[in-house]
């Protein structure tokens, strides 16, 4: 979503702060700016006049009334006075020694007594405010006789402001002023406001924005993706609680949609597993069917391996209903002590069983390196039995067809017995062997899968191992250790 600004890392408060301090800052600058150059403009302005104009004609007025002497005194010189006095700037008025006035422009008696006057002359006062700076004042000059009698007065009142050279009653130009003066800096702040309030909206709307758009991809089941937004301060806060809810909720996901898958594929490979007791099932009742007239003892045998392997199918009936709540790792071991020759004798018939109907060869050998130890041994046989069940099938499923060969060695000591399986088929790749026993691992030729990683486990919780190798006749061995001593150290029935 792009770079984020230093400022937009800041928490919100700060921003607002900020944000308040920069249009205040802005505000002020740009209004004396503007009042500068108003001022200034007004000054250059060839249709202003300066506040100083009326008041800078006095002097002249003054000294012609100065020159009549008292015949200014008279009504009849008023046309001659007005004609150097402009009315649209000053207004005046002739007075006796009284303050009562004689004639002029300016209305009302502006002067109360003799002392009063007398008090003011050759004096300018305040007159009244007016609109805009300055204001009106009042300059009183005496009226003398040529021999220097005092006669009168004359009192002079202007305007000391700017305005416009029409001399139009109101004066706009001040108005004007004043209000470029007052308004401008609460326009610089509207102005300010709405700017840096729209930058300020656009900051917020990048996040709260990418965090609908993953609200909407979440709804959508899509979850490949990451809120981008970094920053220390709230929304950085909310957008980080929101990616690591997306985080979990994808693992999450992931984690149960690889549950179901696992629990998939633990089903094939445990429906894969019935194959073999049914394959063995099958044979002994076509024998027994076929030959009718079979010895008591001969008959029995082939009756307790039916029914031994109908118990593994029970026992694999039980793994599914395990499988559909629970993996691989949690499938309970019921150790028990068994006769070891009676266990070798019932899968040596087996091997035979299968090979004849896969018509291929075996050989089955027994080394006792610990006969004092008893014939008993402790394991759980129908795990066991699965065990080599899964090598067994993996063997048949790449030895040459016809001409298979398949070699089962068994080796008891002390507290262990193993088992090596070994055929003439294809073998495995060098690449492979370190991955054979994980989880779902398939190799080029597919010759491995949940079915070894079944057998790793199994053999883990019997507290032994499984490895593999490659025969140099060429062929596949896989070497299956379990304790027989007792239960496992991590064995743990569930």
């Amino acid at each position: 979503m792009g770079k984020i600004g230093i400022v937009e890392r800041l928490p919100l408060k700060k921003q607002f702060i900020l944000t308040f301090v920069w249009i205040m800052l802005l505000s002020v600058i740009c209004s004396v700016i503007t009042i500068g150059i108003g001022l200034f403009w007004l000054s250059r302005s060839t249709w202003i006049q300066p506040a100083n104009t009326y008041e800078n004609q006095l002097p002249e007025i003054a000294e012609y009334v100065r020159s009549q002497h008292s015949t200014i005194m008279n009504p009849e010189s008023r046309a001659d006075l007005e004609k150097r006095i402009p009315a649209e700037g000053i207004r005046y008025q002739v007075v006796d020694m009284d303050g009562k006035p004689i004639y002029g422009t300016l209305p009302g008696q502006q002067i109360q007594g003799r002392e009063v006057l007398i008090d003011k002359l050759n004096k300018t006062v305040s007159a009244d405010a007016s609109l805009g700076f300055g204001g009106r004042f009042l300059k009183i000059v005496p009226v003398t006789t040529e021999e220097g009698d005092w006669e009168g007065a004359i009192l002079f009142q202007y305007k000391l402001e700017v305005s416009g050279k029409s001399g139009s009653g109101f004066n706009w130009v001040n108005l004007a002023c004043i209000l470029i003066f007052v308004v401008s800096p609460f326009l610089y702040i509207a102005i300010f406001t709405y700017l840096f309030a729209a930058k300020f909206g656009r900051r917020m709307a990048k996040p709260v924005h990418e965090l609908i758009e993953a609200s909407q991809r979440i709804r959508d089941q899509d979850l490949d993706f990451t809120v981008s937004y970094k920053a220390d301060n709230e929304l950085g806060l909310l957008t980080e609680s929101f990616e690591n809810m997306r985080s979990a909720l994808k693992s999450s996901l992931l984690r149960e949609w690889k549950l179901e898958q696992e629990r998939r594929d633990m089903m094939d490979a445990i429906a894969h597993d019935f194959r073999t007791p049914m394959t063995i099932i099958q044979g002994n009742v076509e024998l027994l069917a076929d030959v009718p007239d079979m010895k008591r003892d001969k008959a029995e045998a082939h009756l307790k391996v039916i029914e031994d392997n109908i118990q593994r199918v029970n026992r694999l009936i039980q793994d599914v209903q395990v499988a559909s709540e629970k993996d691989m790792e949690y499938f309970p071991l019921r150790g028990v002590k068994v006769s070891l020759t009676d266990f070798l004798e019932d899968k040596e018939r087996e091997i035979g069983y299968i090979c004849g109907s896969h018509g291929a060869e075996y050989s089955f050998h027994f080394e006792d390196l610990s006969p004092s130890v008893g014939q008993t041994v402790f394991m759980d046989v129908q795990r066991v039995s699965q065990v080599l069940d899964n090598l067994f099938s993996n063997s048949f499923r790449y030895m040459p067809s016809p001409g298979g060969w398949l070699g089962v060695r068994v080796q008891r000591q002390d507290t262990t017995l193993q088992f090596e399986i070994c055929d003439n088929g294809s073998g495995f790749r060098d690449e492979d062997i370190p991955h054979l026993f994980g989880k779902f691992y398939r190799g080029e030729k597919g010759q491995s899968g949940l079915g070894l990683y079944t057998a790793k486990i199994l053999a883990e919780k019997h507290g032994g191992s499984i490895h593999a190798n490659n025969r140099r006749e060429g062929g596949a061995c896989m070497v299956f250790t379990i304790r027989t001593d007792g239960p496992a150290p991590n064995h743990v029935d569930i």
